[in-house]
């Protein structure tokens, strides 16, 4: 097998093959009308004379990169890169690739990523977004077929589609869950109120708890503003551990803040679910070999991962499309990590 060769061409793998160049390119371009028996020949071909397509050629001819932007909030999160992976699967099939950035949830670092994949001309992007380069983001929006990932734009100037799943009533299903066993004191670690799915959440919750007579404002004590990583969770739990009169339950607002909070618990020696019970609004990954398993509201990233990539590929195809939703009902996965409060 020789090294792969730049200036090997087409021409040249079709007289190795005895086929033409069009059928060489219609296997390249994986085109399915192809006979099988020529397929095998052009393939063997193109690998013994090392034959790769010049990419920087083939952007110029086709006015096209065939690359995709993923701009997730954090590339540890299994969940994510799940959902990553199956945008992978579709679109590889169309031959483009997938450049996956994180961005911490920093303004900064997401912009200086965004502004790199801008310059590189992608052809699509698919947005988890700080919610805090709007602007930016826009003005790309314009050319680039944009699918935002879990995290809204405020604007109505926005352009594409929102693949999310149905985060109020996530929310409110396990929070009720909890008030249907006798919890009253249910301690909210929740997300940045400048995320729309961090108030989604918050909403569900509040209405599970207006439906017991507990109006949440801001007196409301057992509450803790997190950032969506596991630090959050585990200070969320310290804090609670200073409030005058200890909560029943606990809902977390994403899995990782789940995470902390569950290791704080557990360094504080405070025992789930005799002494608190704990939700989570996100499948944590591995649950089924935990000790502890918290009831969860579970979304399947394989589903929602082919949705965005479909959507997507269909705006690649048509960007004139109006602007589309696609949620995803919750389904409750219960845990071992619930029980009735000792004081109900």
């Amino acid at each position: 097998m020789s090294k792969e060769n730049e200036s090997v061409t087409l021409r040249d793998v079709a007289v190795k093959a005895g086929v033409s160049v069009a059928t060489v390119s219609r296997v390249i371009n994986h085109d399915d009308r192809v006979n099988p028996k020529m397929r095998k020949a052009v393939l063997k071909a193109k690998d013994e004379l090392g034959y790769y397509q010049n990419v920087i050629a083939r952007s110029l001819k086709m006015n096209s990169t065939f690359t995709i932007g993923f701009v997730a909030s954090d590339i540890s999160n299994t969940y994510l890169m799940q959902v990553a992976k199956e945008i992978e699967n579709l679109i590889n099939a169309r031959q483009y690739s997938l450049v996956v950035c994180s961005t911490e949830d920093n303004k900064e670092q997401e912009l200086r990523h965004l502004q790199l994949l801008h310059g590189r001309n992608i052809d699509g992007l698919v947005l988890n977004g700080t919610g805090m380069n709007e602007q930016f983001i826009l003005e790309m929006n314009k050319r680039t077929p944009t699918i935002l990932l879990h995290r809204r734009l405020k604007s109505p100037e926005f352009v594409g589609d929102l693949i999310d799943t149905d985060n109020e009533q996530g929310a409110y299903l396990l929070t009720k869950h909890l008030t249907d066993l006798g919890h009253k004191r249910i301690f909210a670690i929740r997300g940045p109120t400048i995320h729309s799915i961090a108030m989604e959440r918050f909403a569900g919750y509040k209405r599970a708890m207006k439906e017991i007579g507990v109006e949440i404002n801001d007196k409301y004590p057992y509450m803790f503003e997190g950032d969506f990583f596991a630090k959050s969770g585990y200070d969320a739990v310290e804090y609670m551990c200073s409030l005058p009169l200890l909560p029943t339950a606990i809902i977390s607002f994403n899995s990782t803040m789940t995470v902390g909070a569950l290791k704080c618990l557990k360094s504080r020696n405070i025992n789930i679910p005799e002494d608190i019970s704990v939700v989570s609004t996100n499948y944590i990954e591995n649950l089924e070999l935990m000790t502890v398993r918290p009831t969860v509201i579970d979304y399947d990233p394989i589903v929602l991962g082919k949705q965005a990539g479909q959507a997507l590929l269909e705006r690649l195809e048509d960007n004139s499309i109006k602007s589309r939703e696609f949620l995803f009902n919750a389904k409750i996965m219960h845990g071992n990590a619930v029980s009735c409060p000792k004081d109900a």
